[in-house]
């Protein structure tokens, strides 16, 4: 399922540029300096805090698109049982795998994981708003205006890897390997998102996994004695 379109006018061209182009190469130029050990990291609060805001402004540019081209984002249906079963099975499956490389990050004390692991209840409050409005805004953007355009421009359901490769490109700051999961990830909403007709489950799925994923980071940090006070110190 992806909403149909049957034509693009200028802002959904502009959308698919916007999201598919520019957000992956600004993405890629900004990781060059997270990766600067040289360079201090930024204050985390302030990163959750323009983070959610960007998220805000992408959350509000897709719908205003969506409208433009007459794109219906939220059905008035509950999802099928089937639907919701794959995206609890997604969630369990995803935390599982996944938690040793959580964990294996923090014990080398890699450097942008920092930014991921809020370290007291003011962290955790913005970190909660940021998983909740990426799970919207980003599944929104990704999994229905930006496919709705790809499809409606190309007529093939590869626009799904498409959206999937711009999206991980757009995360590549945590890394090249981590981009590499998270394209697995996208096609996982991908087909969440046609499973279920709508989405909902997608949405709820992105939500539960960035909010266990943040808490998670926070609590090894304590555990394994991560500083998390200091990114002007912590080396790659």
């Amino acid at each position: 399922m992806f909403p149909a379109v049957y034509e693009i006018n200028l802002s959904g061209l502009f959308h698919l540029l916007y999201f598919g182009l520019l957000i992956p190469v600004l993405a890629i130029r900004q990781s060059r300096k997270f990766r600067d050990a040289q360079k201090p990291l930024p204050n985390r609060l302030r990163h959750f805090q323009t983070t959610a805001f960007t998220l805000v402004f992408f959350g509000a540019m897709s719908p205003l698109v969506a409208r433009a081209e007459s794109m219906e984002l939220f059905p008035r249906a509950i999802p099928p049982w089937r639907a919701l079963l794959a995206g609890s099975l997604m969630f369990v499956v995803a935390v599982v795998f996944i938690r040793p490389r959580w964990r294996r990050a923090v014990e080398r004390r890699t450097r942008v994981v920092h930014l991921f692991m809020p370290a007291n209840a003011t962290e955790r409050a913005w970190w909660v708003a940021v998983a909740v409005l990426a799970g919207i805004s980003e599944e929104i953007t990704w999994r229905g205006v930006q496919a709705g355009l790809a499809m409606a421009l190309t007529r093939s359901v590869l626009i799904a890897m498409f959206c999937s490769i711009s999206f991980s490109a757009g995360h590549i700051i945590q890394g090249w390997k981590s981009a590499g999961v998270i394209l697995v990830f996208a096609l996982g909403f991908h087909a969440l998102v046609w499973l279920s007709g709508s989405l909902y489950v997608a949405m709820a799925v992105h939500i539960a996994y960035d909010i266990t994923a943040g808490i998670s980071y926070g609590r090894m940090g304590r555990e394994l004695g991560y500083s998390l006070e200091a990114p002007e110190v912590v080396a790659i």
